[in-house]
């Protein structure tokens, strides 16, 4: 197959790319580097067509020769990082919503298959757990604060995916949960695990929002990666033969954590590592955050034939050994 991977240089996105090539796709990727690095793919850049672009704009998608051929879209190319959220929320909201909706487009005009990757933020703060079924999203008073500058573009962004799903697209739509995992961002924009492990390595102290009970399903990025490939290549439900389109998979460990937990792995992990005795450090969280993130995976399991495998121990480690 030939396949267009938007934001194809980021964490997720890179990680996509080598599985797609191993599985013998023909990868074509846009990104404009902004949150990815094209380092992420140098090893494969041979392999593979990089085309440098803003997936938000319709003029970089002309650069695709013979786009034609395109048999799937997998859109990944977004702003992501809690402290995003609060310091640049219109920029959030105008890259993710006007990049999903020029893929819908650019999908729409040589018909083939979109994969959204959304987030289970697109509900916003919905005390429903497990999360990502039916339920309705739940959003604060827009004064209270810019949190959901991000999951509402991604709420935005799948009520677009299932317009296109009524007009006779082929979309799927894919919640990847709080993954980690060699190339996560590790600086003050980037994700938990890996801010706490550079923390750790660099200055002996683990950062812990608020008192540390809000819980997290961390999940092993090759985890993910497997379920965005099954969701964009199964044309059908493995259970009931249905067609998969329109479908939404929350892709999850169900292996629940809290964020002192994880902080005191962390510590530990590091410390029979390299000797280095870091300590946990609380400080104030950022407002909106959640309390709770437990994935709803029946969906996965049930048309994907997929559960997240890796355990957090394994994987933090993997984790930690990358950056050393």
């Amino acid at each position: 197959m030939r396949v267009l991977v938007t934001g194809g240089t980021g964490f997720l996105g890179s990680s996509l790319v080598e599985r797609l090539l191993e599985l013998g796709d023909e990868v074509v990727v846009l990104d404009n580097f902004w949150r990815g690095d094209p380092e992420n793919l140098n090893h494969i850049k041979d392999e593979i067509t990089l085309l440098e672009g803003d997936a938000s704009q319709a003029t970089a998608y002309q650069a695709i020769k013979d786009a034609s051929s395109i048999d799937i879209v997998y859109h990944l190319a977004a702003i992501n990082g809690t402290k995003w959220f609060h310091e640049e929320a219109r920029m959030v909201m105008d890259v993710n919503l006007n990049s999903t909706l020029r893929a819908i487009e650019f999908a729409e005009k040589y018909q083939c298959r979109l994969v959204f990757t959304s987030s289970p933020e697109a509900y916003g703060n919905s005390e429903v757990m497990p999360l990502g079924g039916p339920e309705s999203s739940v959003f604060t008073h827009p004064s209270h604060h810019q949190r959901h500058a991000y999951g509402g573009s991604k709420y935005l962004g799948e009520l677009a995916v299932h317009h296109a799903v009524r007009q006779g697209l082929d979309a799927r739509i894919v919640r990847p949960f709080n993954g980690y995992g060699p190339r996560l961002s590790h600086d003050e924009y980037g994700q938990v695990v890996t801010m706490m492990m550079r923390s750790a390595l660099d200055s002996s102290i683990v950062q812990v929002h608020g008192d540390g009970m809000q819980t997290r399903s961390l999940t092993w990025v090759e985890d993910i990666i497997e379920g965005i490939v099954l969701s964009g290549r199964l044309d059908s439900c493995l259970k009931t033969g249905e067609s998969l389109s329109g479908c939404s998979f929350n892709l999850g460990s169900t292996e629940e954590i809290s964020m002192l937990e994880l902080g005191e792995k962390i510590c530990q992990i590091v410390h029979e590592k390299t000797n280095r005795v870091a300590k946990i450090e609380f400080r104030e969280g950022y407002p909106g955050d959640s309390q709770r993130r437990l994935p709803r995976i029946v969906d996965a399991e049930e048309s994907l034939g997929w559960a997240a495998t890796t355990s957090l121990e394994v994987g933090l480690r993997q984790t930690l050994d990358s950056m050393l």
